[in-house]
């Protein structure tokens, strides 16, 4: 799994963001030099940008949530380890491998 960090996932929405807000003045208020081709291609790749800019850091904001979730679930099962070994050796049931009951009869 990658490893992402916080600072980046809220650097990836503030850019973001601010693609899509810089776009926004431009739809209301073309430049009066632009073609209307020139002034959408440029407003379509602003959002563009944005939006994926924002997808990216939604990515990056569950991969944290879920190595968070998956680290929590390790140090569940090594609990629980610790405490299945600490009873068997401290007089719990025993278990006989297979092994050692074949080796037992010949």
């Amino acid at each position: 799994m990658r490893k992402d960090s916080k600072l980046v996932c809220v650097a990836e929405y503030v850019i973001g963001a601010g693609f899509l807000v810089a776009a926004l003045p431009f739809i209301f208020h073309p430049q009066p030099g632009w073609s209307a081709a020139h002034g959408w291609a440029y407003l379509l790749f602003m959002a563009c940008v944005g939006i994926t800019l924002i997808s990216s850091a939604s990515g990056a904001r569950q991969r944290i949530e879920l190595s968070e979730q998956i680290k929590k679930l390790e140090e569940k099962l090594e609990e629980q380890k610790y405490a299945q070994n600490y009873t068997q050796h401290a007089g719990g049931p025993q278990f006989v491998s297979k092994e050692h009951l074949v080796g037992s009869v010949n």
